[in-house]
């Protein structure tokens, strides 16, 4: 008999073939790139995590209960924003390039072997939630829309919510843990649904004049003469009639000499 009900998932994934599932639905969160798959499939690693340490290692069915409603929380945030949200959501290189990503990290992982382990969880359990923590950091990386960021940050805190239940089941910090990532996936969803606000242009500001003061351009053409009109203004004696040749300049007058006394 499994310790909690939330065991009986982690009992039907705590062999070769569920650890193997578990590894390609965190890949595939990275491969198709949709924000419902992004969601979804992080959402449910969060579960199934919590359930294969409910499963193998028995911790408090408290802890494992706040880890659910913290996942079942934070993916309702994320999808209700990506519903509302419009934004467009493209990454950063087509499914070749990440397909490229992925294998280039796990050749890595397998020719480096890292001999890494973490207190009170199988290697297996271990590599788990590394790889897991790898691709919500390739998530990550590769997004440039606030839901895609938050399925990343939650998966990347699946390993710290593991190691939080198993090494301190009673001090809160599973729950502080949970609290958390309901904080990111506010802050991812509010920052998209921010973007749906479209800042107004801003327009210069109307000068208004008083009723007895009018603009200087008026004031200066109101004191200005009128314009004779063509019939009143005289004709230069130099200006030649109708029918006429324009008479050419003489020469100019010869200075007068004074008179001496």
């Amino acid at each position: 008999m499994p310790a909690s009900p939330f065991a009986l998932l982690g009992d039907l994934l705590a062999n070769s073939a569920g650890i193997l599932l578990l590894w390609l639905l965190a890949a595939s969160s990275v491969l198709v790139w949709s924000w419902r798959w992004a969601v979804a499939s992080t959402v449910t690693l969060l579960l199934v995590t919590s359930s294969l340490l409910a499963a193998l290692h028995s911790p408090l069915t408290v802890v494992t209960a706040s880890q659910w409603l913290a996942a079942l929380l934070a993916g309702l945030l994320l999808w209700q924003a990506g519903s509302f949200s419009s934004t467009s959501t493209a990454p950063a290189g087509n499914w070749l390039i990440r397909l490229c990503g992925l294998g280039f990290l796990l050749g890595a992982w397998q020719a480096f072997s890292p001999s890494l382990s973490l207190p009170l969880l199988t290697q297996a359990e271990t590599d788990l939630l590394c790889w897991i923590g790898l691709c919500g950091l390739v998530l990550l990386s590769l997004s440039n829309a606030p839901v895609q960021t938050g399925s990343g940050l939650l998966l990347l805190t699946t390993p710290l919510q593991s190691l939080a239940a198993l090494l301190a089941p009673t001090s809160g910090v599973a729950v502080l843990v949970g609290m958390a990532q309901i904080l990111l996936a506010l802050a991812c969803a509010g920052l998209a649904l921010a973007q749906q606000i479209r800042p107004t242009p801003a327009q210069p500001p109307k000068l208004s004049f008083p009723a007895t003061q009018q603009p200087a351009r008026n004031w200066l053409l109101s004191h200005l003469p009128a314009e004779a009109p063509p019939s009143a203004r005289r004709r230069s004696p130099l200006a030649p009639t109708a029918g006429q040749p324009p008479a050419l300049p003489g020469p100019p007058p010869a200075p007068q000499k004074e008179q001496q006394p």
